[in-house]
């Protein structure tokens, strides 16, 4: 089972700064399993960096939910410790 994490950019360069340099402070990160269909847009328009190379045993649910989006809140030095790309969403 792999697991891949979903950080949702509205900007291409945003996006390649953190996939390429890591989070950066504040020190928590709002991160999702699944895309939602409201953050469905055109490749040129939204971006989102992926979170690949989580271990099996990473379990999202271990980290508090942000009741407005439904977004799992992890500590950015969690987040760096895995490999990192840019997705269009």
């Amino acid at each position: 089972m792999h697991v891949v994490l979903y950080h949702c950019c509205g900007s291409l360069e945003h996006a390649r700064m953190i996939a390429r340099e890591g989070f950066s402070a504040p020190e928590t990160v709002r991160m999702a399993e699944q895309l939602s269909p409201e953050h469905a847009r055109p490749p040129d328009d939204f971006h989102a960096v992926v979170v690949l190379g989580v271990p099996w045993d990473f379990r999202l649910e271990d980290y508090p939910v942000d009741g407005a989006t439904g977004e799992r809140i992890v500590p950015v030095h969690v987040l760096n410790l895995f490999e990192r790309a840019v997705w269009s969403v």
